[in-house]
């Protein structure tokens, strides 16, 4: 057999070379003479053929090798000898099915298995103790270096270095031990009366612009416009509105990006045809308009930043310590690249804040087609305390458990992935990982386990009565978990509360006509996104 120990393209060029020459000597009935006059002979088109066909045969062997190798590991059969299981989970992604592919392979051959893209192996796994190690081991599991979506057609976008994108080890630490306090539920305590206000204006600011009753809401853009007024709140006004006054604009912007990028690692014929899209170029010049615009915020915060030192309550002042500190642990010594890690961190805010949008959206395209939970929920939320965190907490019980049910149902990511870094690590269940591989979880096969999750196809908030008490540890995993356990959540839960709450205050929500038992949801893509039931009628409450 072919040892893996030499590079793959080396191996393959000592073979087409070698298996030229041994061709040529062959037919050349061992002469030497002969052979070195048969390869003049043969000229330039000889030499390719006899190469292709030496780079068949090796490439052939190669891929046998590498099956044989890793045969004693659960995996689905493959379709094809040459490109493994790729056809069918590339179908799937085009169908919006891949997970549900996934989750019958899990259910078929064991809760980790292994695929085949092309000649290389892939995991995926559902077992809740490979997932902890994944989410807690972080020096044998590694966060993948191949991140996409960093830029869009060269347009920088999150880079590198922001504090989601950055891999790990003390330049991490360093940015999240910063960070982190911000969104700690003792420090949003205190900043509930801005947060409340910013959510509170920016609904009566949106609700103003529709016709109560009359005008087709996408409760995807609503929400998403919201939260790009909410960013206000954590310091992007620069106290006069410069966030929170644009964001329809910001909002399509942010639409577009999330649209656009993770489909410009489609086909050929699709990339091309996306780069001549006006859509796309307009997203492009709106993109570097979001990143000059964070350039001047920067500017501007940096300035207050040297005058008054870091206010606790402003993210961009967070974003600007844990700057200055891990650019201070790493040989970078340029003032305009630490500049343009501060500026990725601001664009990747502007990002990850639709999330919360995206996760509205979600849960209410699925709750208003659940009668008794949207009645209950809405009454609940009539009802509310919202004078402070800690009461409104208690009060909003029940829009708690929805929340996290349809987080469940409909996660807004949908999937981790991770790099193992060391060949032959073993996992908990005598499993091997024999080479350096890339391992997957999905969050949405893992929500829905039957193992896990009595009906786990139903729509029920009452499973969260006891809190995640009756959840099998590592099977729920909407903010993720460990070292790298979502920053946000606090803040998610406490702006997606307020939300609700001024929504359903005074308002009620329904589908459009022709759409009432309508609903889908996209999850091709990283960000999971509804597809049917997300237009709306707003009336007037009862």
């Amino acid at each position: 057999m072919i040892t893996s120990a030499i590079p793959k393209r080396l191996l393959i060029l000592i073979s087409v070379v070698v298996t030229s020459v041994l061709s040529v000597w062959i037919y050349s009935e061992y002469e030497i003479t002969d052979t070195l006059t048969n390869l003049r002979r043969i000229g330039v088109f000889g030499a390719i053929l006899s190469g292709a066909l030496s780079f068949f045969i090796f490439q052939t062997l190669f891929i046998y090798e590498k099956h044989v190798r890793h045969a004693d590991f659960p995996q689905p059969p493959r379709v094809s000898f040459y490109q493994g299981n790729w056809p069918t989970l590339r179908d799937a992604q085009k169908t919006n099915s891949l997970f549900d592919v996934l989750e019958e392979w899990v259910l078929a051959h064991g809760k980790t298995i292994l695929w085949w893209r092309n000649e290389g192996p892939k995991y995926f796994t559902v077992d809740p103790d490979i997932v902890r190690a994944m989410l807690t081991e972080i020096s044998i599991f590694t966060k993948s270096r191949f991140i996409p979506n960093r830029t869009l057609f060269g347009q920088r976008m999150t880079g590198t270095a922001s504090f989601l994108t950055v891999q790990g080890g003390t330049q991490w630490a360093t940015k999240r031990k910063i960070m982190s306090p911000f969104f700690s539920k003792i420090h949003l305590t205190g900043m509930f009366d801005n947060c409340h206000d910013y959510i509170r204006r920016g609904l009566e600011r949106q609700f103003a612009e529709i016709q109560i009753g009359k005008t087709h809401v996408d409760i995807v853009e609503f929400y998403g416009e919201l939260y790009q007024f909410f960013l206000g709140a954590l310091g992007f006004d620069l106290g006069c509105g410069l966030v929170s006054e644009n964001a329809k604009f910001h909002n399509v912007v942010i639409q577009g990006i999330l649209r656009w990028a993770p489909k410009q690692f489609g086909s050929y014929s699709e990339v091309f045809g996306m780069r001549i899209n006006k859509d796309v170029n307009n997203t492009i010049c709106y993109l570097t308009k979001l990143r000059k615009l964070s350039r001047y915020i920067l500017d501007e915060k940096m300035k207050e930043y040297n005058e008054k030192g870091a206010l606790a309550d402003d993210i961009i002042h967070h974003v600007i310590t844990a700057n200055l500190n891990y650019t201070a642990r790493s040989t970078t010594s340029n003032d305009e690249l630490k500049k343009t890690y501060m500026i990725d961190d601001i664009v990747t805010i502007f990002l990850v804040i639709d999330n919360m949008a995206k996760t509205i959206a979600n849960m209410m395209v699925r709750v208003m087609r659940e009668p008794r939970v949207y009645e209950k929920m809405v009454e609940e939320i009539r009802q509310a305390d919202v004078s402070s965190l800690q009461s409104m907490d208690k009060s909003l019980r029940y829009t708690e458990m929805v929340i996290l049910e349809a987080l469940r149902l409909h996660p807004t990511l949908m999937r981790g992935i991770r790099s193992v870094q060391t060949p032959n690590t073993r996992l908990n269940n005598d499993l091997v990982i024999k080479d350096k591989a890339m391992i997957f979880f999905g969050h949405l096969v893992l929500h829905r386990l039957p193992e896990y999750w009595k009906n786990p196809r139903e729509f029920l908030p009452e499973r969260w009565e006891n809190g995640s008490k009756d959840i099998t540890p590592f099977t729920y995993l909407p903010f993720v978990a460990g070292p790298r356990v979502c920053m946000g959540k606090h803040l998610a839960m406490l702006s997606m509360k307020l939300a609700m709450v001024y929504t359903f205050r005074e308002y009620d929500m329904r589908p459009i006509p022709g759409e009432e038992k309508e609903m889908d949801w996209d999850y091709r893509f990283t960000i999971v996104r509804p597809t049917k039931g997300y237009n709306v009628i707003f009336s007037r409450a009862a």
